[in-house]
């Protein structure tokens, strides 16, 4: 082969490699006979086995496992031209890159990194071999050394179940069963009157942290209030959750910097211990507003307990065989400002302005609730914005296609149309997207959530179980253990197997480089399917406080064009015995629902009497269909349009009647 054959072949193979279409690559230096091959033309070709190994054609092996017979061929041409290449910068970068993928041949891949660095010690991408190799090995040793560890808390663990009057036995069951199997345990031993131990729980698919809790608090019963002494609330553990990379060996642990977490949790646990007239609840905070912080790295100062949602409600309580209980608090760290806050308005106006984030994971230099609110811009319903996205990437350096920030978001709108998740309130206002979707006429929704929706989702888009598992799934919420966008990371990850990235950074944003195709939406989709069963069967109560109401059945429907929230609150007098509603209310509901509850609570004002109970209104009441109430009683229909807060009752002539309130006393006027 001619030298102007030969450079003219390379730029072409160089071409289709850019391309990712390895087959070529592979079919061209192959009808070159192996004789007449040079050292450049066999690595390229080693290099195309490998990429088509991990990637495929055209990135055609986006969700499947990596071809280990090609690889294995891919080496073993490496192989065949060691003598020239082990000198060669990218000979080295090709076998690295090669074992650490192979068999899991992390040390092999090791070796080559090294030898790669000192030939290109200016090579950034070498560096973040060597250090992705010497990661993966460190990782392979800490699990190595949890397991150990892991077996010798087994092993000193009974294999039988704990005594009735064995409390931290049954503590440790629970730990196990609703925070994570503990690899490790840390001693207080700031006192033999009151020992405690630490559960150290590693990070974990479901909860990408460590979550350290208390293990002997429980022996120790609180004084609780008299009045509160049927509530099972005397006995208590707590626990904290810390980011994966925070530094819990014992050497650590002497530097405050890590270790002040810790120390936290067991001054908490101490408390109640040392004071027999302080007990813990959820929602008590600890701590005053000009309190030293708790490092010299952070401003936080303060805590406040609540229970532990992020693990599930099951979570909150460990029954013990007397029917005592042993309750679970997490135990969060607050800014001064916060705990101001709180005291002053109150924990829930405290909690409304908290993102999930917030208070599930420890995070030192955190955003203050309070003092940065503008920063934090948070609305509870916002489940995702494109320009954080696009933030994102211009962060990285990237130039991507706004269309592209959107495309997680479209595949979930998607598949929430699909599947008759959105609101009412939705589908009136994008009634033809929504039957272009249902009807397989559109497939790409991103330019309508850029356009249309302003590059906005949230979860007043959903219906009432659509809302709750947006919430769930969607924000990170702290009752679910999975995160959409996380998913869709790991898909993307997943796809682009083989792409390197210069930084965790770079890795996280993966999906911003994943192409929209109709395949990764039917696979994404297939996902969320998954998840929302999880969420079904887990997290939603099918029974809750929904009901169907059967006295409307043989009445005609009267609210036929109704384009708003589909849910009130009803009286199963109206709902189940088709009485007339002679009270209204309408009441602001929580901004997360507003797409699927109208806030109207029907009451036909006998439910006391009637029911002889007084709390009528959680057990004889509920949430029923709009339009199956207006059918039992039509009179409703010119009033569902009032505004929040209006009040209206019937007199005994069955006119409505608008109820003022002034000085606490009510007035009724004619509605005009």
């Amino acid at each position: 082969m001619k030298e102007t054959e030969r450079q003219a072949l390379l730029r072409q193979i160089q071409q289709w490699n850019d391309d990712d279409e390895f087959s070529k690559c592979i079919h061209a230096i192959e009808q070159i006979p192996s004789s007449d091959r040079d050292y450049l033309t066999t690595l390229w070709l080693g290099r195309a086995y490998s990429n088509l190994a991990v990637l495929g054609d055209r990135n055609s092996r986006a969700d499947t496992e990596v071809d280990g017979n090609l690889l294995g061929h891919a080496i073993e041409i490496f192989e065949s031209i060691r003598e020239h290449g082990e000198l060669d910068p990218m000979w080295n970068a090709r076998m690295g890159y090669a074992y650490i993928i192979y068999q899991n041949s992390v040390e092999q891949a090791l070796h080559y990194a090294k030898q790669w660095v000192s030939l290109a010690p200016n090579d950034e991408n070498a560096k973040k071999l060597l250090k992705d190799c010497e990661r993966v090995l460190e990782e392979a040793t800490e699990l190595e050394r949890d397991s150990r560890e892991r077996k010798l808390l087994l092993a000193q663990e009974s294999s039988h179940p704990p005594e009735a009057d064995d409390v931290l036995g049954h503590v440790i069951q629970h730990i196990n069963a609703y925070f994570g199997r503990y690899t490790q345990l840390i001693h207080d031993d700031s006192g033999l009157d009151h020992p405690l131990s630490i559960a150290v729980i590693p990070p974990r698919v479901e909860h990408d942290y460590y979550t350290l809790v208390t293990i002997g608090l429980s022996l120790f019963p609180m004084n609780v209030p008299e009045e509160l002494a049927d509530s099972k609330l005397n006995r208590a553990e707590l626990l904290i959750n810390l980011p994966k990379d925070w530094k819990l060996s014992e050497q650590d642990r002497l530097d405050n910097r890590w270790n002040w977490p810790i120390r936290m949790l067991l001054a908490t646990a101490h408390f109640p211990i040392r004071d027999s007239q302080v007990w813990l609840g959820s929602r008590d905070t600890l701590g005053e507003e000009d309190a030293t912080p708790f490092d010299e790295g952070t401003k936080l100062n303060g805590s406040i307990l609540l229970w532990p949602g992020v693990f599930s409600d099951a979570s909150f309580s460990c029954v013990l065989p007397d029917e005592d209980e042993v309750n679970f608090y997490q135990v969060i760290p607050l800014y001064p400002e916060e705990l101001h806050y709180k005291l002053e308005y109150g924990s829930d106006a405290f909690l409304d302005l908290c993102p999930d984030e917030s208070l599930e994971v420890i995070n030192p230099q955190r955003l203050n609730v309070v003092t940065d609110i503008g920063k934090l811009n948070y609305d509870c319903s916002e489940m995702d914005d494109v320009h954080a996205h696009q933030s994102k990437a211009e962060a990285l350096g990237w130039t991507v296609d706004p269309l592209a920030c959107a495309t997680h978001m479209a595949i979930f709108l998607h598949w929430g149309i699909t599947r008759n998740r959105m609101s009412n309130p939705f589908v009136a206002s994008h009634k033809t997207i929504v039957e272009d979707v249902q009807n397989d006429r559109l497939k790409d929704l991103r330019p309508f959530v850029i356009e249309t929706l302003g590059g906005k989702l949230n979860t007043q888009m959903f219906d009432c179980q659509g809302s709750g598992f947006a919430q769930w799934y969607n924000q990170n919420n702290r009752s679910n253990p999975y995160v959409y966008l996380r998913d869709y990371r790991d898909y993307a990850l997943g796809c682009l197997k083989g792409k390197q990235w210069s930084s965790p950074a770079e890795e996280e944003a993966a999906y911003l480089k994943l192409r929209f195709s109709e395949l990764n939406q039917a696979v994404m989709e297939k996902l969320i399917d998954q998840r929302f069963k999880a969420f079904l069967d887990d997290e939603y109560d099918a029974e809750a406080d929904f009901k169907v109401a059967t006295a409307d059945v043989g009445r005609p429907r009267v609210l036929l064009d109704w384009d708003g929230p589909l849910y009130c609150y009803a009286s199963d007098r109206i709902g189940q015995d088709g009485c007339q509603a002679r009270r209204m209310v309408r009441i602001l509901p929580e901004r997360e629902e507003r797409g699927w509850e109208s806030g109207w609570f029907f009451l036909t004002g006998d439910e006391a009497q009637y029911y002889g109970s007084a709390d009528y209104e959680e057990k004889h009441c509920g949430f029923y269909d709009l339009r199956e109430i207006c059918a039992i009683d039509p009179s409703l229909v010119p009033f569902l349009t009032m505004p929040y807060d209006t009040i209206m009752e019937r007199d005994e002539q069955g006119q409505w009647y608008l109820v003022h309130k002034d000085a606490g006393i009510e007035h009724r006027i004619k509605p005009s």
